[in-house]
């Protein structure tokens, strides 16, 4: 079907009064309105103006349409007016019957090199695969992406790395869609005072060389373990297996920064604190089992800790506090907190081959089982499964949280069902039990937002050591 008759087949009586009403142009008959339709599509002023009026949904989905070749060119899509209120208040989606849109692809052909011109869609793609022939002479391919719309270099990122990077930059959006993270970060990120804020939290030599390649206008960074921070908080994104890049905008920002004044307000690092290196690691994920809601932590912990360090890292990121026992369990192998505990195990049943924390490397028994099973012997009897997301490499042999979700699972509060119940108290403040639950859980530590920030720092502080931590040093 080509244009002229899709407009002449989809047009009804309805879409003339809309364009009547809508438009400066008068029309007597759909054949009238639909000639004028097919001629606007090589007209550059309409389609600039569309251009400049869609919203990024709107032109997420001309982009995702773009290199699909339809049967009869027709595209058939939602009729939704909230998601694609433009394209159809302009009449280039048209009903097609039962909640069902159509637009022809001689419109988004049309649109899309509208937006490309004027620079809502990027003129080229904003990620190279690692499958491309791409080398290190070829670095000047990656000036259309950090040049182009950061809007599209930021959507290189998926939702949950998006959300993530909003709790570390510590600011919250009212919408919840992938467009509101999207919009809410890029604005962060080419604000000179949030930048300052956060020049705060990396580390040293990550701040000298950015501050060095902001004066000298360098985008390029290459993809090492020590930009991780950075990569987290926005100031460069991933384009490539090898490359990271800053985009244009952020480091013309940053140019506005005063980094001197920064300087002055950083945190001193820690004299005792490790050499800055490449060390493997492992991203693991904690989950609290049989929780109302989803209860985890992505915790990078550098290779070679032993399982008492892990059992501490797991009481910090969870926010416990009693002195309750625990034991890692997995594969058939018991792994318990402290010497003594094992001891008394072994007499109490007659239990034979216990491994004790301190002494056992927890990346071998990780490696092999898949999953281990953390048991919180306290009242509320919490069990945490830990496994192996990634593997990656650090500059620092420090744990540190990575991401979270899910609520502080309380001490004291009868487990995962009555945590559940302590929560929808703790969320109803005029419930008759607010206040003596609120007092209860604040003295079990609880916190209404979680202190990621807080518990990193007291990680750090916890194993800035030059040797590992067990139950007979700490």
């Amino acid at each position: 079907m080509d244009l002229k008759n899709f407009f002449d087949h989809f047009l009804e009586g309805n879409e003339l009064v809309r364009a009547n009403l809508m438009s400066d142009e008068s029309f007597d008959s759909i054949e009238s309105l639909a000639e004028f339709k097919t001629e606007s599509m090589t007209d550059k002023d309409i389609l600039a103006e569309i251009s400049a009026h869609l919203s990024m949904g709107e032109a997420a989905l001309i982009r995702d349409l773009v290199d699909v070749e339809p049967a009869d060119n027709l595209h058939h899509i939602d009729y939704d007016v909230s998601k694609y209120g433009v394209l159809i208040d302009y009449q280039y989606i048209l009903e097609e019957g039962d909640g069902a849109g159509v637009i022809h692809h001689d419109i988004v052909m049309a649109i899309d090199a509208a937006l490309k011109d004027n620079g809502v869609l990027p003129a080229v793609d904003m990620f190279i695969h690692r499958d491309e022939d791409f080398n290190p002479r070829d670095i000047s391919r990656l000036e259309g992406i950090y040049r182009g719309p950061i809007y599209w270099l930021y959507n290189n990122l998926t939702w949950r790395e998006l959300k993530a990077m909003l709790r570390r930059l510590g600011s919250m959006t009212e919408g919840n869609q992938k467009d509101d993270y999207l919009r809410h970060i890029t604005s962060l990120l080419t604000s000179p005072r949030f930048l300052e804020e956060i020049l705060l939290h990396i580390g040293d030599e990550e701040f000298k060389i950015i501050r060095d390649n902001v004066e000298k206008g360098y985008n390029v960074y290459e993809a090492k373990s020590r930009w991780e921070e950075a990569k987290n908080l926005g100031l460069i994104v991933k384009v490539h297996a090898h490359y990271l890049v800053m985009h244009q905008k952020v480091l013309d920002a940053l140019k506005t920064v005063d980094f001197d004044a920064v300087n002055r307000d950083r945190r001193p690092q820690s004299a005792n604190r490790p050499t800055q290196g490449d060390f493997n690691a492992y991203s693991l994920m904690f989950e609290v089992m049989e929780t109302h809601e989803p209860v985890w932590r992505e915790v990078q912990v550098p290779a070679g800790l032993n399982f008492y360090e892990l059992h501490l890292v797991i009481r910090e990121i969870m926010g416990w506090r009693s002195s309750s026992p625990s034991r890692f369990t997995a594969d058939g192998f018991t792994v318990y907190e402290s010497m003594l505990l094992m001891d008394e195990a072994q007499a109490d049943g007659g239990e034979t081959g216990g491994l004790v924390a301190s002494f056992t490397q927890a990346d071998a028994l990780l490696e092999r089982a898949g999953e281990v099973y953390y048991l919180y012997e306290s009242v509320d009897g919490y069990v945490v499964k830990i496994s192996i997301m990634d593997r990656i490499n650090i500059d620092y042999r420090i744990p540190a949280i990575r991401d979270y979700g899910g609520p502080v699972p309380i001490e004291n509060v009868g487990g995962p069902h009555g945590l559940k119940r302590t929560l929808e108290i703790l969320g109803d403040r005029q419930h008759p039990d607010y206040a003596e639950t609120f007092e209860k859980a604040r003295m079990m530590n609880y916190r209404e937002r979680y202190p990621m920030t807080a518990i990193n720092n007291r990680l750090e502080k916890q194993f800035d050591k030059a040797h590992p931590v067990t139950e007979f040093n700490i």
